[in-house]
């Protein structure tokens, strides 16, 4: 099914080839942050590409905002079904618990049990990672060490966390009140971060914490609102302009910094709202342009979509692999040393690994996620009270 334009309505079956896309693009680029790097001389070229995938770290502000635009429009469409927050939260349930738990089982259970001298599970990081609460961990140990196999699994709390709160919003509140307090959002993630620096100078909890980093979940949910009612049109020619609004912050904040590190204070302050503008712009511009356009054709290709399809089993198989590969001495520099050449062991370390991620993500898949995706089929949203002609939200991958 080709992507709707955006004069055609969207409903909740509609499937959205240019959102694979983006989830492609947003794994990728979280892959080749944590893939690309050297301890040694990269040369030019290589300084180059690692200076161009340092920005990986953003693909986590691109998941924000689908996750935003893609769970606010199921939950904007099932209002006032019967059974809305049970199906909402056991359809949830099923597709993030199962990978999620079964990962942590395997780190923290049988890990150590077949190799007790090879991984540091550090128990006392085990209850806040097991009940979705290790952005806070994160944020009290002021790194990542406090899990060093779940380190990446601060985002999926954010997430998670979003996903308890933000359905009672959009119960609750009207249409307008919804756009307002969605807006309160972006303030308060922006508040939040300024508040963190003139205070405790925590860049972790400003980094990780999910009322600071409400302001791509809610960009995302701006996006569902305006493609459901009445602000499309708008949105779609405001997005050119937004996104280069957005780009020229990002841009600024780069030459100002000399970088643009996530877990710098000046970029998290003042460049992630501009960052979550944006990839909220390049949403739109997917959203609207069909899969005729360049854009459209370019986010549809099949390589791309594949990598959305598997986007979650790679981003939470991802870091284990990568830091498992180095734990056994099998790093970029190894490779480099081996082939002589700084860019090559970054190429040949990111082959490794990238190729490793895959296959696990689609062994993740076969085996695990798609098995338990087919229980979704018995949790349908009961039928909705609502007026005839509304406009739904439709998904990518299953939400």
């Amino acid at each position: 099914m080709t992507a709707p334009s955006a004069a055609v309505p969207c409903s909740q079956g509609t499937h959205w080839p240019t959102l694979d896309g983006l989830r492609g693009v947003a794994v990728l680029l979280v892959l080749a942050f944590h893939f690309a790097h050297l301890d040694g001389d990269a040369g030019v070229v290589g300084r180059l590409l690692l200076g161009a995938t340092g920005f990986g770290w953003s693909g986590v502000d691109l998941f924000f905002v689908l996750s935003g635009f893609l769970i606010t429009g199921v939950l904007l469409d099932a209002k006032g079904s019967q059974g809305y927050f049970r199906t909402f939260y056991a359809r949830r349930a099923v597709r993030i618990f199962p990978l999620y738990y079964a990962y942590l089982a395997a780190v923290f259970l049988v890990a150590p049990r077949l190799a007790p001298s090879a991984i540091d599970v550090k128990p006392a990081s085990q209850g806040w990672l097991w009940s979705y609460l290790g952005n806070f961990l994160f944020a009290r140990e002021r790194g990542f060490e406090a899990s060093p196999y779940a380190g990446h699994f601060w985002s999926l709390a954010v997430e998670e966390q979003f996903y308890l709160l933000w359905p009672f919003a959009v119960w609750l509140l009207s249409p307008r009140r919804l756009w307002a307090a969605t807006l309160a959002l972006i303030g308060i993630a922006f508040a939040a971060r300024f508040a963190i620096h003139r205070t405790t100078w925590n860049a972790t909890a400003a980094y990780v914490l999910t009322p600071c980093r409400a302001d791509g979940l809610a960009v995302g949910a701006l996006v569902a609102q305006a493609w459901r009612g009445g602000g499309r049109e708008r949105f779609a020619r405001l997005a050119p302009w937004a996104l280069a609004a957005a780009a020229a912050a990002v841009l600024a904040t780069w030459v100002v910094r000399g970088a643009f590190f996530g877990g710098d204070p000046v970029v998290q302050v003042w460049a992630f709202t501009p960052l979550a503008v944006g990839y909220g712009a390049v949403l739109v511009l997917s959203l609207s342009s069909g899969t005729r356009s360049a854009l459209g054709r370019a986010l549809s290709a099949r390589w791309l979509r594949g990598a959305g399809r598997y986007s979650y089993g790679l981003y939470v198989l991802h870091y284990p692999i990568f830091r498992g590969l180095e734990g056994a001495g099998l790093g970029p520099t190894t490779f480099a040393t081996a082939l002589g050449s700084g860019l090559a062991g970054i190429l040949a370390f990111s082959a490794v690994a990238g190729a490793a991620s895959f296959a696990a993500a689609l062994a993740s898949w076969h085996l695990l996620e798609k098995r338990f995706l087919k229980f979704r089929d018995l949790l349908p949203y009961g039928r909705a009270a609502q007026p005839a002609g509304r406009v739904g939200v439709a998904s990518p991958t299953p939400t």
